[in-house]
Order: structure tokens, then C-alpha cells, then sequence
């Protein structure tokens, strides 16, 4: 049995990839584990300053460093030791880098780590890259598993639209990144997006040369089929086709096993292989439309680019600026813009939207719907308050009115929140502060008129009786 480093599940021997959670049994070699680890201020090419081990990989083992030529810069060092040591094998893995560096020395985004160089040094190869500080998505979803939730509609709907503008940038520049999943994509601490690690085309070539490593073939086939099993289409996974709707497949089961917590392999039914993540998730119509299309079986159903899917989630994303140039407030503004956004419209005919999540801070007695129920419903689209207009004396005893306005006092803002499409939370607020002067200009209205009416009654009457 092999016993998978990810999810502690146990493999029968022959299996390439781990039946519960999909990932690679292969990645990890004994050759490589059992290499010569790099100590704690130790240098690398007279420039890297180990600090310390931060994990183990397809590379091999990982490493944060200082880059003492960049004034210190925290940098990342992803070693690969080949179980074959030969000078020639070497060589001829150094020359395989060496032609994937030309690709990632053009990548230029701020959501995917800088690409430096590679080195090679005692007989090992090193990937030299920006350190993100930040945590997976997979370490936060652990999290949220160890209290019992997940990541809802509207934070996944957030990170989409913060992603797909990244794959797009990939997508145009021919790359295609073959490996998204929770493990490989972080939030940066520094401004709360998502960052991209891990692209394909080193890491195909890092598990190609641990895999052939011990083999007579010195040169590496461009056929291996990189990805993780239930991650990856499966075209992808059986025939190493990949295309850019290869990558929206992948980040389609991503957002299921971040809003269910499951992994993949639970969320789809082995026999027909088809998806049944529907018996674990209520979603909003367009939303639950749009997964379902990124997740086609066929990849000529599936939206064919990341600006597809932009163009159905709207309003689209805001451009992104670097953290350098705004301060934390504008951040912190932004981010509370863009979520406040994300309210569905409904679809004609539907009542109350229940998919759409409700912000606590709008959770208030609504004066406006208690008070003036019948008119209050127009404008905020809650048409159960129509009912305070119909004569329901036989069930209310005459107080349809009062009994309407009960139930919208305590509801209504929450119903409001769901049938209407909002700009932000501070618009609505001003929408229902509207309502409830109305309704308080108008009760005491007609309080001083019912007022002066018995009072005049009164004088009325002591005249007459005089």
C-alpha cells in the first residue's frame, strides 16, 4: 500500500494517483527524499541564504531564502534532485529548464510569483522564484473544516472574478497552466488576492526527470499528462490534450471542494462519472449554469476562455492595480465594493432569491415595511406585501394590513437584499432609511390630523352641550 502524503489515505502499490483526494503518489521519490538537505544558513551559489525548509514537492524539497544580490528579498528556492546523477543526464535536465526559463522570464503579472533563474549546483537543479507570503486555499479550507464551514456563493464568486483575469493573462501568452487546484493558488496576506503558483511546464519536466531518472531515455516525451486526478479533464488526465477551457475545468471542481469541503473524487458518481455536486450545494441559477458549463464532459461545451466567464459575472472585475500604489483603506474599500456587488438578479418571476447570501449589518427592523407595508413592497420588489391590500377578514379579522406589515418588519430587509439588485450595502441602507421617513412623516401626520379631528369633536360637542 502507498500512503498518500496529502490526505494520509492508503493506495494499493500500482496506483498513480490517490483515489480520495487526486493527488500525485509519484511526485515524492525516495531518491529525493532521501537527498542531501540544505541547512539552515547555508548558501547557495554564494548569493541564497538558506533560512529554512518550507516543504516537499514534485521538486523535491522547497526552501525560503534571502536573495542577498536583491537587498535581502525573501525568495523561494525549488530544488530538483534527479534519482540519476550522471553528468550527462544532469545536463540534459539543465537544458530542459533552461528552455522552459525563456517562457517564465516573459510571464509579467502581479498574481504569479517573479521567475528569476535556475541553477544548478552539486548535481542539483534549482528554481528560483518570489516568495508569496500568504496561505493556500487548501490550509484554509482545512481551517474552515475544523469548524464546520465552507467558502460560500458570493466569496467564491469574488475569487473568480479575481483568478480568471490571471488565466486569461496566461491563456494569451500560449500558457496553459495544466495544475490549478486548492494547494497550488494562495492568498496573498499583503492584499488578500489569489495568486497563482506552480505552473505546469516546470513541474511537468521536474516529475519527467524524477520519473526517467533511473531509465536509459535521457530525453523527456511531450506527451506526460500533468494534473491532478479529479482536478484535470479527462482528456487532459488520459491523452495530455490540454486547452484553456483544460484550466477553467480544473478551477470549476476547485470552487466545489472550497464551497462543499469535499474532494473530488465525492462529489462525482464513479459509475456514470458524471458530477453530482447539485446534492450538496443550492446555488444561485446563473451561478450553479455557469459550473455546469465549465464542467461539460465535452470540452467544445465548455466556455473556451476566461473572458467568457468574466463577461456572464457581472458587473465586471475592477482592474487590477499593484499593492504598491493604493493604500490599505482604498484596499479595504474596494474589496467591500466588489463583494457587495455580487447580488444575483433575480429571474423573473421569483420571489424571494434564497441563494443570495445577506450581510448581517443590513439584518434591522425594517420601519418602512412595517409601517407601510402596501406601498414599501413596490419599491424594494417584495410583492408578499401586496397581501396587506386584500380583504382577508375571514383569516385576519380585518388586520391583513398590520399582520403584513409584522412579518415585513422582521423580513423585509432581508427579502429586499435578496429580489433587488443592489449596489452596495450603503445604498440600500439610504433606500430603507427613504421608507422609514416616509412612513414616520406620514403615521405622525396622520396622528396630529386624528388628533385635531377629536379634538375638534370634543369642542363640537361642549358647544352643542353648552
Amino acid at each position: 500500500m502507498t500512503t498518500c502524503t496529502n490526505c494520509g489515505h492508503k493506495n494499493t502499490i500500482a496506483s498513480r494517483f490517490c483515489s480520495n483526494c487526486g493527488a500525485s503518489l509519484e511526485e515524492i521519490k525516495p531518491s529525493q527524499t532521501a537527498s542531501t538537505e540544505l541547512k539552515p544558513g547555508s548558501k547557495l551559489r554564494n548569493r541564497y541564504i538558506i533560512i529554512r525548509q518550507i516543504g516537499q514537492g514534485g521538486f523535491g524539497k522547497t526552501y525560503l531564502a534571502e536573495d542577498t544580490g536583491r537587498f535581502n528579498q525573501a525568495v523561494v528556492l525549488k530544488q530538483l534532485t534527479p534519482g540519476n546523477k550522471g553528468t550527462e543526464f544532469i545536463q540534459k535536465a539543465e537544458e530542459l529548464f533552461q528552455r522552459e526559463a525563456m517562457t517564465l522570464h516573459r510571464i509579467n503579472h502581479p498574481q504569479i510569483p517573479r521567475f528569476w533563474e535556475f541553477i544548478r549546483e552539486n548535481k542539483c537543479l534549482f528554481l528560483v522564484q518570489d516568495f508569496i507570503e500568504g496561505q493556500t486555499l487548501e490550509s484554509l479550507l482545512n481551517q474552515r473544516r475544523k469548524r464546520g464551514n465552507f467558502f460560500s456563493e458570493v466569496e467564491i464568486t469574488d475569487f473568480i472574478r479575481q483568478i480568471l483575469p490571471v488565466l486569461s493573462y496566461l491563456h494569451g501568452q500560449g500558457i496553459i497552466h495544466r495544475d490549478i487546484s486548492p494547494d497550488n493558488i494562495i492568498y496573498r496576506t499583503e492584499d488578500k488576492l489569489p495568486v497563482l503558483i506552480d505552473l505546469g511546464g516546470v513541474k511537468q519536466i521536474a516529475i519527467e526527470v524524477s520519473h526517467k531518472a533511473d531509465s536509459s531515455e535521457n530525453v523527456v516525451s511531450a506527451g506526460t499528462k500533468l494534473g491532478k486526478f479529479g482536478y484535470a479533464p479527462d482528456e487532459q488526465m488520459r491523452l495530455g490534450i490540454v486547452a484553456p477551457h483544460s484550466d477553467l475545468y480544473a478551477l470549476a471542481v476547485t470552487c466545489l471542494v472550497l464551497m462543499t469541503g469535499k474532494f473530488p473524487s465525492e462529489l462525482i458518481n464513479p459509475k456514470t462519472m458524471q458530477w453530482q455536486w447539485s446534492q450538496e450545494l443550492k446555488l444561485s441559477p446563473k451561478f450553479e449554469g455557469i459550473l455546469n458549463r465549465m464542467l461539460a464532459s465535452i470540452p467544445g461545451d465548455r466556455f473556451q476562455s476566461a473572458e467568457e466567464i468574466l463577461a456572464q459575472l457581472q458587473p465586471p472585475t475592477p482592474e487590477i492595480i499593484a499593492p504598491t500604489q493604493i493604500s490599505k483603506t482604498e484596499l479595504k474599500n474596494q474589496e467591500l465594493e466588489t463583494k457587495t456587488a455580487l447580488v444575483a438578479i433575480p429571474e423573473s418571476g421569483n420571489i424571494i432569491h434564497s441563494s443570495n447570501e445577506v450581510p448581517e449589518e443590513i439584518l434591522d427592523w425594517s420601519w418602512g415595511g412595517f409601517l407601510l407595508p402596501g406601498f414599501w413592497c413596490l419599491t424594494n420588489h417584495v410583492w408578499v406585501g401586496l397581501i396587506a391590500w386584500i380583504d382577508l377578514s375571514l383569516i385576519t379579522f380585518g388586520m391583513g394590513w398590520l399582520l403584513t406589515g409584522i412579518v415585513l418588519g422582521f423580513k423585509g430587509n432581508e427579502w429586499a437584499w435578496k429580489s433587488r439588485q443592489w449596489k452596495s450595502i450603503s445604498e440600500f441602507k439610504k433606500h430603507q432609511r427613504m421608507w422609514a421617513t416616509i412612513s414616520f412623516l406620514l403615521m405622525s401626520s396622520i396622528a396630529i390630523i386624528g388628533i385635531l379631528v377629536i379634538l375638534f369633536v370634543f369642542v363640537i360637542a361642549a358647544i352643542i352641550a353648552g
